[in-house]
């Protein structure tokens, strides 16, 4: 069985009296883990990955109960009505029946991080299995919309409203389907007057919802209609366009029900009755329902006999259920509904009519395909998850006369971000990638976009690099020329490697520790090499030496050194603990100094991977065949037999090709573009195959420290609690675009926490303004990047949310090319034409403090033009942590000062986070190995096959 995804790097371990072990799934009000109490037999040792291992049954004596655990994005900290709005209705969602739901345990509002603890549902998403399988029908989507009703029902019946009804929030248990989420909602609707948001998911939002008006059980009816339609169709009733259009619709015009058969048909039409006083109750529409159909599900491969049981012989729906409301020992009689006496007779449309008019039937499964029964065996491990679950691994429950599948990770939205997809060892092919513009350099001494150091791997080797591996487990660097991880000096300035044994470049000859020596030598000749990082150059203990080309005695150059054939000493200025990220850049791939020829090697750089480069046309293409003189690493699969990248194309028409089948993968990454999105999102067998990435790329503002008032601590927090983060997620493009950041460090570097120092308070930002003396607010300015619509989008949004705060900005649009040298990374610049706020965008080279941190907060990299610390913080503790993340050899004390370092900035209020960036990622149906890699931004390629 398929369990949780491993804990990311930053993910908390404790929640109050739980220990978390997994994660279950997030969304955009929150996340939520696997845990067990603190109290409980531990589980059993971890496997030697740090994961968890497969068997983690409970042994001899031991009894673990499982919770999902969600732990809030929403800011309740500082909001008391909003405490006892939660309490209550938690309180109220106590009192359900947990028979069709999950059991809500408990739930901490009082404390530094709410979270609720809900009982541990096994069970995929009907969202999830729709799109997977296929729509539903018969017996199967009567039993669905039985066990629904009967959920709302007792949520009703307990004075909740769910709010958030929903195919994503059904799970399809081993029993029975489980609503899950109910009585969250509302909890969380009393904290929107903060960020003007409104509770729910579009598609399935009731008229009034979208309107503002009251909100009582008839919007959980509306829900329910429009999810059964979904369930039977596998497209919403009012289509899955914008929001804009979404809503729309809702409000005007008719649903598309399609095909759905009586008395389905009708009970979906009335309930999804614009005016909420016209819809059925819950019980009405289960008295509406009537007996099963007579066709039974297919019978299951377990079952010995391959004969279907006549209409007498099926057993009751559930079994025994919850006692009061329809007896569950017996199916429901046929009851026609009763109707308010004002309601309109019902008229539904044709079957196949679209929103737009021009027709659009039911989805159809494939042929002779039979839908999996709900067996926790069968579907992944959801539990209250506020999105399907990432990974759907399955087992075939055949006709009765074929023996059972074995398990297989299917191709579905977002399994590429757990899960290697279509794993195979089929060798041949060609693997055909697009991309609007070329790679910044093919030599990898010279190079610096993400999707060339991926691409780079292919036929160039360094001395560590990234497993490709999804989730934490490719984040980590592990050994490739080397035999293993750096060895470090006492003080952290020396690190020797060790060369692999057998290595050649493509003409045979062997690659020696000289070769690396000289790769890493040649990167110092800045003036022909400014492309790649500067790490090297900054950090090596190597004097004035100015590369190769100006001195070719190596033995000058001293920050690198070779005491034999088969080691590679580096020699730092100063420590670094990092520093085998650093080696894993592609800039320690060797390089024979014979073959050299300066900027002309990015032509033809020479191979130490499984491929070799074919032909360059610059902006145009280039093609890779195999490397004869390379047998195999630990780390590249080397599938296909060619590798074949075409150039100079639109983003759209490079979409286009991807989602018609032309092309495999754009190593790009930057994802799919609004047009193809929007396309492939809603249709579910192109979602299928795409992952939706939340990148380590933070979106924010920089408060210039230097320039009035923001020398003053007190101004800066002022704007912290007056930015609205729900709006500048909207700016960003959305939820499939942005994620709201609230502190600096993105979710991919390695002990990274999620926490919210300025929770959106406008009362608290005025407060702040009063202490800082500008009581009725003061003007400033921001500068943003021209030509950037998501820039003057995100700076909109800033303005309108301190315009309440009474504070006045004006945007001020500079060149994007000079931007960091002349403008905004221009101190003197600043300071003379009062830029108080800079929006900017910054991500890691590597995914470690260390490698996102310095040039942004480090006090002491404050530079005249180029400048990356745009707030110009220099902070002595922040400094000072700094330095103690650089020479701490321990790992793990590392990452824990991590989290000290992010509230240590979080704290100067310098920096206001507003958003990670998304990616739409897509994965052509040929691909095989595909999983995606946080640290390439994209899918590795140097694992991917073609099917």
């Amino acid at each position: 069985m398929q369990g949780p995804r491993p804990l990311r790097p930053g993910d908390p371990e404790r929640l109050g009296d739980y220990r978390l072990t997994g994660l279950l799934g997030e969304g955009g009000q929150g996340i939520v883990y696997l845990g067990e109490r603190l109290d409980d037999p531990a589980p059993d040792d971890p496997a030697p990955d740090g994961t968890a291992a497969e068997d983690d049954e409970p042994g001899p004596g031991k009894s673990r109960e499982l919770f999902a655990i969600k732990l809030l994005r929403t800011h309740l900290s500082g909001d008391e009505r909003a405490r006892r709005y939660f309490a209550r209705e938690l309180a109220a969602a106590q009192r359900i029946d947990p028979f069709f739901t999950a059991r809500i345990i408990e739930a901490d509002v009082e404390g530094r991080t709410p979270y609720i603890v809900s009982e541990y549902v096994e069970g995929r998403p009907l969202s999830e299995t729709v799109r997977g399988e296929g729509p539903m029908s018969g017996l199967e989507l009567h039993r669905l919309a039985v066990g629904t009703l009967s959920a709302l029902i007792s949520i009703h019946q307990a004075n909740v409203v769910h709010r958030d009804f929903k195919p994503s929030n059904v799970l399809l248990g081993a029993e029975r389907p489980r609503v899950i989420d109910f009585g969250i909602a509302r909890a969380l609707d009393s904290t929107m007057s903060v960020t003007s948001g409104v509770v729910g998911t579009p598609a399935y939002m009731a008229p009034e919802q979208l309107n503002g008006q009251q909100v009582t059980p008839a919007v959980d009816v509306f829900a329910w209609g429009a999810t059964m339609v979904f369930a039977a169709t596998g497209a919403p009733p009012f289509g899955q366009d914008s929001i804009p259009v979404m809503m729309h619709r809702i409000l005007n015009a008719d649903p598309v029900i399609g095909n759905i058969q009586s008395p389905l048909r009708e009970l979906v039409w009335y309930c999804l009755y614009k005016n909420p006083a016209h819809r059925p109750t819950t019980h009405q529409v289960m008295a509406g329902l009537g007996p099963a159909p007579v066709t039974p599900a297919p019978a299951s491969s377990q079952q010995a006999s391959s004969q279907q049981a006549s209409p007498s012989q099926i057993p009751s729906l559930w079994g025994t259920g919850p006692q009061g409301g329809t007896p569950w020992g017996e199916t429901p009689s046929p009851v026609n509904l009763q109707l308010p006496p004002d309601a309109p007779p019902p008229s539904p449309p044709p079957g196949d009519a679209g929103p737009d008019g021009t027709g659009s039937g039911p989805a159809q499964r494939a042929p002779g395909s039979v839908r999996r029964r709900w067996l926790p065996a069968v579907a992944a491990a959801a539990g209250v998850a506020l999105v399907a679950a990432a990974t759907v691994v399955v087992v075939n429950l055949d006709r009765p006369n074929r023996k059972p599948r074995k398990p297989s990770v299917a191709a579905a939205a977002d399994a590429g971000l757990a899960k290697v997809v279509n794993p195979s060892t089929t060798r041949g092919g060609t693997l055909k990638l697009r991309q609007p513009a070329d790679f910044d350099s093919l030599d990898p001494g010279d190079m610096y976009y993400t999707s060339s150091w991926n691409f780079s791997r292919l036929y160039a080797r360094s001395l560590l690099t990234y497993r490709g591996a999804p989730g934490v487990a490719g984040l980590r660097p592990v050994p490739d020329l080397a035999t293993g991880p750096g060895e470090a000096s006492a003080d952290l300035k020396t690190w020797t490697y060790r060369l692999r044994d057998g290595v050649t470049f493509e003409d045979g000859a062997p690659v020696t520790a000289k070769d690396v020596r000289y790769a890493v030598a040649r990167t110092f000749a800045a003036d022909v090499f400014a492309t790649g990082p500067a790490y090297f150059r900054e950090l090596l203990d190597a004097g004035t030496y100015a590369g190769p080309y100006k001195d070719a005695d190596l033995d000058h150059f001293t920050g690198v050194t070779t005491p034999d054939d088969h080691t590679v000493v580096f020699h730092l200025k100063k420590p670094l603990a990092d520093f085998d990220y650093l080696v894993a850049m592609p800039q320690t791939a060797p390089v024979p100094a014979a073959k050299d020829t300066r900027e002309a090697y990015k032509e033809h750089p020479v191979s130490t991977g499984p491929y070799k480069i074919e032909q360059y046309t610059a902006t145009k293409s280039v093609s890779l065949v195999r490397n004869p003189s390379w047998h195999s690493d630990g780390i590249r699969t080397a599938l296909p037999d060619r590798i074949e990248v075409t150039f100079g194309q639109t983003s759209d028409a490079v979409d286009q090709q991807l989602v018609s089948g032309q092309a495999d993968v754009d190593p790009d990454s930057t994802g799919l573009q609004a047009a193809a999105q929007a396309r492939v999102l809603a249709d579910p067998n192109l979602r299928k195959n795409t992952d939706t990435l939340t990148t380590g790329f933070l979106r924010y503002v920089a408060l210039s420290t230097k320039v009035a008032p923001f020398d003053n601590v007190h101004c800066r927090r002022a704007v912290q609690y007056a930015v609205d983060r729900t709006a500048t997620q909207t700016a960003g493009g959305g939820t499939q675009a942005a994620e709201p950041a609230t502190n600096i460090a993105p979710p991919v570097i390695v002990g990274r926490e999620r926490f919210d120092a300025y929770p959106a308070d406008t009362a608290k930002a005025k407060q702040e303004l009063a202490s800082c003396g500008k009581p009725a607010g003061f003007s400033t300015r921001i500068a943003i990047r021209e030509d950037r619509p998501k820039d003057k989008a995100l700076a909109a949004a800033v303005q309108q949310a301190l315009a309440r705060v009474g504070i006045s900005v004006r945007t001020e649009e500079y060149p994007t090319t000079d931007f960091y040298k002349d403008d905004a990374g221009n101190p003197e610049f600043v300071h003379k034409n009062g830029l108080g706020m800079i929006l900017s965008a910054w991500g890691p080279d590597y995914p470690t403090a260390m490698g996102f941190f310095p040039q942004l907060v480090d006090g002491r990299q404050i530079q005249a033009t180029y400048n990356n610390n745009l707030s110009e913080l220099n902070d002595s503790g922040v400094n000072d942590v700094l330095d103690r993340l650089a020479d701490t050899r321990d790992r793990t004390t590392r990452e824990g000062l991590t989290a000290d370092l992010d509230r240590k900035v979080m704290g100067t209020a310098a920096i206001v986070p507003l958003l990670y960036d998304k990616f739409v990622l897509y994965r052509g149906p040929r691909l095989t190995n595909a999983s995606v890699s946080q640290m390439y931004v994209g899918y590795d390629l140097t694992t991917l096959g073609i099917g």
